[in-house]
């Protein structure tokens, strides 16, 4: 066995723990008097410290036999002066020494032992051991009144034994007391070292070259690569590299230099209309100086509102900036030929092919662009990709990837309550707006918020200026949030996550107030993206990213995890490919749409055996066949007049057979089009008021059961405002009048209240005198944006029923349908 004895001087006595064989619980600790003696300093009691009602002692002449026995002795530093040189002078008398140790303060006031050195904790000016800084931490945790989960204390304890810092630890617990060294999570760092590529040294026609010249000298390393791997000539290519390193251009060199070298057209696709005419408008700006002319193909120009921004739609131009849905249209409609000759296809974002809605649209679209274009030049591009060898291999690309930021960014986790958020994110925008970078530019901040009103609701509590953007505002609203914000006069924008792979801003800082995309965590996939938009090269010398959790915060009791642990997830994660996968529904969708572009069993076969999608053809074309969507002799297969408008209007068979089912019973146009699709993105204006005061939580959307509950319930009614009472009654009369056994929940009110925005626009009102009519009758709020977007989609699905029921020879339900589309157009 191997004893020590430690001794620390207190004022008037000396305290004095045994230690069997290092162990941090001692054996006993005890109180030691020292008298003073003709022979020097002698033991004159030994008190044992053993918490038992009757005191004892250890004999003196026991405990010198103990201090002889043991291995060493030690005395504490930081003791008295008086006691630690009476208690060394003791020791002298009877030849024995002690070492001057430094021990743990805390553990020594719990009674327990453990050494310090260099690598100790900091807290309060002093040093600690990491088991005591652990249990104060937890203390502090406990103590700030909200529920930390298990994950979030253990990266606390990660970021202390990183840290080395207790003190600064328990700040992330306080935001108020925050400065950036405590919140830094970590830094990405870019790779200055990397190659670099004179635009000059490049092959391409020089008026192309002045153009790029405008911009830098030398391109940037993901562009280095891609030239080095064959961009110029003519080689396919899959580019995977981080948001604003310059993946764009890769796209644009490929484009320009076939449409000069007389090689054909260039399509360039992206995910969202938003994206599309930021593209269109930077197109048309930078290469009308070369001659070519740029157009836009994005579905959404059905509806005339005198905001409409005017833009170039002719499939005769030489860059054709379009949405995937935008340029599969024409596709489906058997007018590829339309399209001329293409030299070059750009696929922005191609990471949607993963996407649960819209994935199989982007596989199908792909593969019928690489039958029709089958000497066109593919560049694909994303910036997260989990699989991307996978990806090139399916794509027939090669994988160009480049894995560093075009600048460093600082990732930032900040713990705050709801009520602190506002405050903070101000003061941080305010910060970044008062930074000039060495390129001259003010640092901006986008906010991602987990729903549209939250965008409005946040950007109005700001103490800086600050503008909503969302898919909810019209063209024209975003466009001037667009404009000012790429001029350096907005300091911030607040933004959803589904516009995470939207228009490119150019921010310094990324603020995360949500973790959330509605009521779902967003996937390491989205944060990646987002957290990518900090920081561009060109405008920007670093980058920022805030994440600010709620601890304990969930959107549902279906999550296990609370925000903060959410947080460390995504700062830690790793992508996951979700793979490309979907069903029968979605199979028949595509290759009744590849029909459309060849009419070759042979050649369908060999589209769809180049996409992601597993495909049965025989059977499918069976499925197709038995539904009289197709017809087929032999190795011949045509689309019928029901399947061309199927394939046109992307629907799905079950959507095909209600217009039908409803053609042939006579419906009324309207009916048939507002059952088709419901407005359900309208909200009560009130609802804040109303859950007040009823003490109940009051959802904002009209259709959710518990806002109809309330309607229904006179008792409710009747503690309201009469003003709200009145809009609630309206609403009802109006709405809510049907015999149906499951009113109000049968969809009656849905679609009435679908109708009447229908009949609104048939009046002759635009989305935005749309909105405000419904706010004055009824009290509800609703977007122009989404307003607008239900009435595009009402002209095509009226446009569907006019068509079908002129196949089935409804003649009058097709004139109806075909007056009534008209007057929603304008």
């Amino acid at each position: 066995m191997m004893l020590w004895v430690l001794g620390y001087a207190e004022k008037s006595k000396i305290r004095v723990m045994a230690i069997k064989d290092r162990m941090k619980q001692p054996l006993y600790m005890a109180e030691l008097l020292i008298k003073d003696s003709y022979k020097g300093p002698r033991p004159l009691k030994i008190r044992l410290l053993a918490g038992k009602k009757k005191e004892e002692f250890i004999p003196p002449q026991q405990f010198i036999e103990l201090l002889r026995s043991a291995n060493r002795i030690m005395l504490a530093e930081g003791g008295d002066p008086a006691n630690e040189a009476a208690f060394l002078e003791m020791l002298e008398g009877f030849q024995l020494k002690a070492d001057k140790v430094k021990i743990c303060k805390h553990c020594w006031i719990n009674g327990r032992f453990n050494f310090i050195n260099s690598k100790s904790i900091k807290y309060n000016n002093e040093l600690i051991c990491l088991d005591c800084a652990k249990e104060e931490l937890l203390r502090a945790v406990r103590s700030a009144g909200v529920q930390y989960g298990e994950k979030s204390i253990d990266f606390l304890e990660q970021v202390l034994s990183k840290t080395r810092d207790l003190d600064r630890t328990i700040r992330m617990l306080s935001p108020e007391r925050l400065d950036p060294e405590f919140t830094r999570y970590d830094t990405i760092r870019t790779n200055p070292d990397s190659a670099t590529v004179r635009v000059k040294s490049l092959p391409l026609q020089k008026k192309f070259k002045d153009i790029l010249l405008e911009k830098s000298e030398t391109l940037l390393p993901v562009q280095a690569l891609s030239i080095e791997a064959g961009l110029l000539e003519g080689k396919n290519q899959f580019v995977v590299s981080a948001t604003a390193t310059g993946k764009t251009l890769i796209g644009e060199m490929a484009g320009i230099q076939n449409l000069l070298n007389k090689k054909g057209k260039m399509l360039y696709l992206v995910p969202l209309v938003a994206l599309a005419n930021q593209k269109y408008d930077q197109f048309k700006e930078r290469y009308s100086k070369l001659g070519l002319t740029t157009s836009i193909k994005i579905g959404a120009i059905l509806i005339k509102t005198s905001q409409r921004v005017k833009m170039q739609t002719s499939p005769g131009a030489d860059i054709i900036v379009g949405t995937y849905e935008g340029i599969d249209h024409m596709l489906r409609s058997g007018n590829a030929d339309f399209l001329g000759k293409i030299g070059t296809v750009v696929v922005d974002e191609v990471h949607i092919l993963e996407d649960q809605e819209r994935g199989h649209r982007l596989d199908g679209l792909i593969g019928r662009l690489r039958y029709v274009a089958p000497e066109a030049q593919f560049i694909y591009l994303s910036a997260t990709v989990a699989n991307p060898a996978g990806y090139a291999k399916k794509l027939g690309a090669q994988l160009v990837r480049y894995e560093h930021r075009p600048v460093p960014i600082d990732r930032h986790l900040l713990f705050c309550q709801e009520n602190e958020k506002a405050k903070l994110i101000s003061q941080f925008a305010k910060e970044e707006y008062s930074m000039l970078s060495s390129k001259k530019h003010r640092g901006q901040t986008i906010v991602f918020t987990n729903s549209r009103r939250n965008c409005h609701k946040l950007a109005g509590a700001l103490s800086i200026h600050a503008a909503p953007y969302h898919a909810g505002l019209s063209q024209y609203e975003r466009k001037k949030v667009e404009t000012r914000f790429a001029k350096g006069e907005l300091p911030v924008i607040v933004t959803t996550a589904a516009l995470a792979a939207g228009v490119d801003f150019p921010a310094s800082q990324v603020i995360f107030e949500s973790l959330a995309m509605g009521i779902d965590w967003i996937s390491v996939q989205d944060f990646l993206q987002m957290s990518g938009r900090a920081g561009r090269p060109d405008y920007h010398d670093r980058g920022v990213v805030v994440l600010m959790p709620v601890p304990g915060k969930s959107y549902s009791g279906s999550q296990s995890d609370t925000e903060e642990e959410v947080a460390i997830k995504l700062l830690q994660g790793e992508m996951l490919s979700a793979g490309v996968h979907y069903g029968e529904a979605e199979q028949l969708e595509e290759v009744l749409a590849s029909v459309a572009v060849t009419s070759s069993v042979q050649d369908l076969k060999m589209i769809h055996n180049q996409m992601f999608g597993s495909y049965d053809l025989d059977k499918l074309i069976l499925r197709l066949q038995s539904y009289r969507f197709v017809e087929r002799k032999g190795n011949r297969i045509t689309l019928t007049r029901f399947g061309k408008i199927i394939a046109a209007h992307f629907l799905q068979v079950s959507k095909a057979f209600l217009i039908r089912d409803a053609v042939l019973g006579e419906n009324e146009a309207l009916k048939i089009a507002t059952n088709l699709e419901f407005f359900d993105a309208a909200y009560f204006k009130y609802a804040n008021q109303i859950g007040s005061s009823l003490h109940v939580n009051m959802p904002s959307r009209i259709f959710q059961g518990a806002t109809l509950d309330i309607i229904f319930d006179g008792e409710s009614l009747s503690q309201l405002d009469a003003k709200i009472q009145g809009l609630l009654l309206d609403f009802a009369s109006d709405f809510l009048t049907c015999k149906c056994k499951d009113s109000p929940y049968c969809g009656c009110a849905e679609q009435k209240f679908s109708e009447k925005i229908v009949k609104l626009r048939t009046e002759g009102l635009e989305p935005g005198q749309i909105v405000k009519k419904l706010e004055d009758k009824y009290g509800i709020s609703a977007y122009q944006g989404d307003v607008f977007g239900y009435l595009d989609n009402a002209v095509r699905n009226l446009d569907a029923v006019e068509l079908i029921a002129k196949v089935h020879s409804k003649k009058g339900v097709a004139e109806e349908a075909k007056k009534l589309k008209k007057k929603v157009q304008g």
